[in-house]
């Protein structure tokens, strides 16, 4: 009997160890781990952004804030002369962006701040450039309910918002 129990003494604490083992590992990648790669990220679109709107200003070219390059969804990085909306910048209502009029309707759009105004037809849209075009189309998304529209706004941060906006509708019929 004293056999049987030191063994299963044994067993069980080699389990209990190997359990621990891999539960430090999960517990250390998720909870004690620094994410250094994604600050790397962060700081070297901050140098690209600083190094775009400067070579925009030496061309003599404005910048009028459009990417040629479509980012992921997850990562929508913000274009060339676009502010990096986060939500501290949403749950301050955008002051840090007031001086900047354009900065300041981006972070709106970006936040989900600005009333939606019902638009009726894709002509609406059509002849209008910049962010208002944006914002058009996520008007015209959110008034005919359809995620589809928003696939035609050219910044993916505010794409993914115009999605969310129209779930919302949906749902909240």
């Amino acid at each position: 009997m004293k056999k049987t129990k030191i063994i299963l003494t044994i067993i069980f604490a080699a389990a209990a160890l190997v359990v621990l083992y891999f539960a430090y590992g999960v517990v250390k990648d998720r909870y004690l781990g620094t994410n250094t790669k994604s600050l790397d990220i962060n700081n070297t679109e901050s140098q690209n952004e600083a190094g775009d709107q400067s070579a925009a200003e030496t061309d003599g070219q404005p910048s009028n804030g459009q990417s040629n390059t479509s980012p992921d969804i997850n990562d929508a990085a913000p274009g060339a002369g676009r502010p990096n909306i986060q939500n501290a910048d949403c749950d301050n209502n955008c002051a840090d962006f007031a001086d900047n009029t354009d900065n300041l309707k981006y972070c709106q759009e970006a936040c989900g701040d600005r009333p939606v105004s019902v638009k009726e037809s894709e002509e609406q849209c059509e002849n209008i450039i910049g962010l208002e075009k944006d914002s058009c189309w996520r008007d015209l998304a959110v008034s005919k309910k359809d995620t589809d529209i928003c696939d035609k706004i050219s910044d993916a941060k505010l794409k993914k918002v115009c999605v969310n906006r129209v779930t919302e509708e949906i749902l909240d019929q």
